[in-house]
């Protein structure tokens, strides 16, 4: 039996379901999936493809428009990637939550490019829309805590802990960040410690932790009140620091358990959400230093692990310093995340590493 022209079979379906029948697949999972594996290319040219259909209602074009900008992104093109999330975010058909996560992922791209209180404007434009976005809260966090906010940024990393994060882990390392950069060295480990048992791979939780001296007293509990809003009532959160840290894991465990990444929205109805960014370092206050570079890696999870098999290396020269992780966009070569640390003395550090076996050079960006 022949089957009928693609044309007319295709008339054939539109009149026999017209208007119950759904538009054409999209390809929305398989933009989202090349965005998960950093393909930016490929995510391009599926969105941009998508794009040029005639059929799209005003919701499915903002959001290829979203996803398009997702994939400029990653091939370095930032201000092609503002535009683009800033054309989609005016589309009027949209839901909240679809608002929601296009300002978490311009404010994403907007903290990549340091413009912390344009991010920030973002995350809270992402909040009034969905306010219990325990990513927004994460991230705003971050942001107020590099200010030296830290009583806000406490506030929201309680906020995004109460919003059920995925990633305990953030919050909770971000915790100790301003518990640190308040000198308050017990609260930071309890902080710590709860990071490490929410995620042993996490990398900066378990170095930060080891360089106070390991956990807390098993009985030690910290009790932490966030500032009063407006007319609003005190709360209280105590939290106890586990009776015993799980073992640090091994290289492959720690590859399997890294954090996650940064995951682009994907409309099948997974129900994981983009934008969980965490706190990477302490830049906010002290004395400016140099920073020094040990490397660059493809992603977070390999820089992070890096970072662990240095110190192992390095002993005492690397313990007493915190890591930074840094997403730099290469054109032509894609993103890399360059491990950094900050120190009074770039050559006798680098000098110590490089007897070690080590790679140290100053940053120069």
């Amino acid at each position: 039996m022949r089957s009928r022209p693609p044309f007319l079979a295709m008339l054939a379906l539109a009149l026999m379901c017209r208007p119950a029948c759904p538009a054409p697949d999209i390809a929305f999972a398989a933009i989202s999936q090349a965005l998960a594996k950093g393909e930016g290319a490929v995510a391009f040219q599926l969105a941009d493809t998508a794009l040029a259909r005639t059929d799209l209602n005003e919701a499915d074009r903002a959001r290829l428009i979203e996803e398009r900008g997702l994939a400029r992104d990653l091939q370095g093109d930032k201000d092609a990637a503002l535009a683009d999330l800033t054309t989609a975010l005016g589309a009027k058909s949209l839901t909240a939550e679809d608002l929601s996560r296009f300002y978490l992922e311009r404010g994403l791209i907007l903290d990549g490019m340091n413009r912390l209180d344009d991010a920030a404007g973002d995350y809270s434009a992402a909040l009034s829309l969905v306010p219990e976005s325990a990513p927004a809260l994460n991230n705003r966090a971050n942001i107020f805590r590099r200010q030296n906010r830290f009583e806000e940024a406490r506030r929201d990393y309680l906020a995004s802990l109460a919003a059920d994060n995925p990633a305990p882990e953030y919050p909770y390392y971000g915790l100790g960040q301003v518990a640190e950069s308040e000198g308050k060295a017990d609260e930071a480990k309890a902080f710590y410690a709860r990071a490490v048992a929410a995620n042993p791979g996490y990398a900066l939780a378990v170095t930060r932790l080891a360089a106070l001296g390991g956990a807390p007293p098993a009985q030690q509990a910290i009790t932490l009140r966030p500032p009063v809003e407006a007319g609003g009532e005190t709360a209280t959160l105590v939290l106890h620091p586990p009776k015993r840290l799980p073992a640090v894991p091994s290289k492959a465990a720690t590859a399997a358990q890294a954090p996650p990444g940064i995951k682009p929205a994907d409309y099948s109805g997974r129900e994981n959400r983009p934008g969980l960014r965490p706190a990477l370092d302490n830049s906010a206050g002290g004395k400016r230093t140099q920073q020094v570079q040990l490397g660059a890696w493809r992603t977070e999870a390999e820089a992070a692990e890096a970072w662990m098999g240095d110190v192992k290396k390095a002993g005492s020269a690397l313990a007493p310093l915190a890591p930074r992780i840094v997403a730099a966009d290469l054109p032509g070569k894609g993103r890399y995340y360059r491990l950094r640390v900050e120190t009074a003395d770039a050559a006798q550090l680098c000098n110590a590493l490089a007897a070690k076996g080590l790679d140290c050079i100053l940053a120069r960006d």
